[in-house]
């Protein structure tokens, strides 16, 4: 690899490392929080994980809100709102694919509409980094769901 090539490579890996940076930025957490799993947190492999977290409650402008997941970047699927009247405030999900060993990445998504509309007025992304590694076994253990 020459000089100007590896320059490159390493300015497209920053920028890489700083857009998923700003996904977790403190803002987000105001509105979001992911509670298991935790950051770094090493998880077995080959099953699908529980995802349990926290949102806002909707308000005057942000209205209809609600929470989705992916996991590894495949595909948004929603969660279990566990609040009163159905809301968001407490809610538990699974990753959308099982856990691979080695890193991977949870990522939510909180969304609002305003009261006339299809089109979200707020959007706040939470990102959540954990580790998948195999049993003594060979065979995955199954999480528990913290209670």
């Amino acid at each position: 690899m020459q000089k100007n090539e590896t320059a490159l490579l390493f300015a497209t890996i920053t920028t890489a490392i700083l857009v998923v940076t700003s996904i977790s930025t403190s803002s987000s957490s105001a509105y979001l929080k992911i509670f298991s799993p935790k950051q770094g947190q090493q998880v077995p492999a080959g099953s699908f994980l529980p995802v349990i977290g926290t949102s806002t409650q909707s308000n005057a402008t942000h209205t209809k809100c609600n929470v989705q997941l992916q996991t590894n970047q495949h595909g948004y699927k929603p969660v279990q709102p566990l609040g009163p009247a159905g809301t968001y405030t407490n809610w538990k999900g699974t990753t959308s694919e099982p856990v691979k060993a080695g890193i991977n990445q949870v990522e939510g998504q909180y969304m609002c509409f305003p009261a006339t509309g299809t089109t979200p007025n707020f959007i706040k992304h939470l990102v959540r980094n954990f580790t998948g590694i195999q049993t003594n076994s060979g065979i995955p253990v199954v999480p528990t769901v913290p209670r």
